[in-house]
């Protein structure tokens, strides 16, 4: 055997990883496999007996370290989270990076079915029938366990595709998924009875949005869709008869789950410095994770009839249990986190930009002319708008028309936030600097509409209509782009225009102390004055 190293003989481990490589079938459905096993068995015995019989190397127990490392795959297979493994280039297996699922890191990892019967239930009777007395060493051992190898090979081989989609597929790649939902820009955010929706209108409540979604993500999901469609051919095409492939379906299922888990395992990973700083990777990843959650809701459904065949109880079990919303809330959770971060982000970009203009804003709007102020509240509005366009320009051909919306709605309201506040707690504003908090939000308005000019990746044609349409869509969607305009529109009014707005719910989105507030600091004392500020204490 040559030099042994401890318990480990090198020349039985190269025996039995050649065997393993040259005699396991690598088909999903094998011809002969029962007879392979027989044969194989008769021809390994006979090798064995004729080594010991020129003293090449002694009969080797089972519990040899080789024979522990030739049932590694089996044993590490058996991990019920679906993750306990990762496939290199050739055919051998490593240890999962990943840490147990105790470490917060990997606590949203959903777990398999523990209960679920392993592939070798079957064969473990066929096993138990051919078993003697003695020890059987690894090349034996591996013989009398073809079918369990063979279940185990084919679980190697998809995991293997997996991870080389995973890491060789340029993740900038994507594709257009899902269906076009037309925006309704009169919609409003009364909701309306179920009885009042048509079909069409609950199809699109749940249908996919369209989005982009990674090349990476679509191929994965369809290596499983292929994994359960062999799968359930198999339990359907074949009988309790056919001994031998009745670790296949369950096998497959399992690997079918596994994959799912490897892209929220090597993605994440290996993409972590883009999906935190670039927002269009960001913005991928979180489509990928909606799109694969949205798909795993319908999965189980779909191929839950088609396991199992007559006199199949294996295929019947398999349908049983065949489910994937457990992965649902991991993929969800995901796509929250990655978008949810990116969002911060550009929040806090977007206050390092206009924040430091504006710190002494508040006390110009006292001041009869222009000045240095005023100036650098202009180049703060022209960095923030120019900043959202960029992201526009790069979330409006990736995510869905609603997400990208509520996300610039997200954004505008930080903005607006920034320059609302100082105007409305300035203690005085002569009608100059009026005129220019008129003019500055306008311009804020103008462009903030803007940035909603898109409907699923596509350009809008701009005209009057389409600019009120969009208008809305920003009332909608931006929580202080009402209040923005009131304001504006206020710096220009006289009191009886006040006066005659308040009826005419112009000042809606504005609380009546912050209108009190603002005509104390634009008027003067007056008994029209007094007589507003009154009728709007009462209320």
């Amino acid at each position: 055997q040559g030099i042994e190293e401890g318990e480990v003989r090198p020349l039985m481990t190269e025996l039995v990883r050649n065997m393993k490589r040259l005699c396991v079938p690598r088909e999903s459905v094998p011809e002969g496999l029962e007879e392979l096993e027989t044969r194989l068995m008769e021809e390994v015995g006979a090798f064995e007996e004729r080594m010991v019989g020129m003293s090449l190397f002694n009969d080797v127990p089972a519990n040899d370290a080789a024979g522990e490392q030739v049932h590694k795959s089996s044993t590490v297979a058996s991990s019920p989270t679906g993750l306990s493994v990762l496939m290199n280039e050739g055919d051998s297996i490593m240890d999962s990076p990943i840490p147990a699922p105790t470490n917060n890191a990997t606590m949203n990892l959903s777990p398999l079915d523990t209960s679920f019967p392993t592939a070798t239930t079957s064969l473990e009777k066929h096993s138990s029938g051919t078993k003697t007395n003695r020890a059987r060493s690894p090349l034996s051992e591996l013989a009398h366990n073809l079918r369990q190898a063979h279940v185990e090979e084919q679980r190697s081989l998809i995991l293997q595709r997996g991870r080389s989609i995973l890491l060789n597929t340029d993740y900038h790649d994507t594709v257009r998924v899902g269906t076009a939902v037309p925006i309704n820009y009169d919609d409003t955010n009364e909701t309306s009875p179920l009885a009042n929706l048509d079909r069409d209108r609950l199809t699109e409540l749940f249908a996919l949005h369209e989005c982009s979604v990674s090349t990476t993500a679509k191929q994965i999901l369809d290596l499983c869709r292929k994994t359960l469609d062999d799968a359930s051919s198999i339990s359907s095409s074949y009988s309790s008869e056919h001994s031998s492939l009745d670790g296949v379906p369950p096998m497959l299922y399992r690997t079918s789950r596994e994959l799912l888990d490897l892209f929220r395992a090597v993605v994440p990973t290996v993409h972590a410095g883009e999906v935190g700083s670039i927002p269009r990777t960001a913005a991928v990843l979180h489509n990928d994770c909606v799109f694969l959650a949205h798909e795993a809701l319908l999965l189980g459904a779909e191929y839950k009839s088609k396991f199992g065949g007559q006199g199949n109880k294996t295929g019947l079990l398999t349908g049983e249990i065949c489910s994937f919303v457990d992965m649902v809330p991991p993929f969800r959770d995901l796509a929250t986190k990655s978008m949810g971060s990116m969002i911060e982000l550009q929040k806090g970009q977007l206050y390092e930009l206009v924040s430091p203009r504006l710190t002494d804003f508040q006390r110009a709007l006292s001041s009869n002319e222009s000045v240095t102020e005023w100036d650098d509240a202009e180049t703060a509005l022209h960095a923030s708008l120019y900043h959202l366009r960029h992201l526009s320009q790069t979330w409006s051909k990736v995510l869905s028309s609603q997400v990208y919306h509520l996300s610039m709605g997200n954004l505008m309201d930080v903005v607006l936030t920034l320059f609302l506040d100082p105007v409305l707690k300035a203690e005085d504003i002569t009608e100059v600097a009026g005129r220019f908090v008129h003019s500055l939000f306008l311009d804020l308005g103008r462009g903030g509409a803007e940035l909603f000019l898109v409907d699923g990746g596509r350009e809008v044609s701009m005209d009057n209509n389409t600019t009120q349409q969009h208008f809305r869509t920003a009332k909608k969607y931006s929580n202080l782009f009402d209040k923005s305009q009131a304001v504006g529109q206020f710096m220009t009014m006289r009191l009886e225009e006040v006066h005659r707005g308040l009826g005419e719910g112009v000042f809606r989105s504005v609380t009546a102390r912050e209108l009190m507030h603002l005509i104390g600091a634009t008027f003067e004392e007056s008994e029209k004055r007094t007589s507003l500020l009154n009728a709007l204490a009462s209320k």
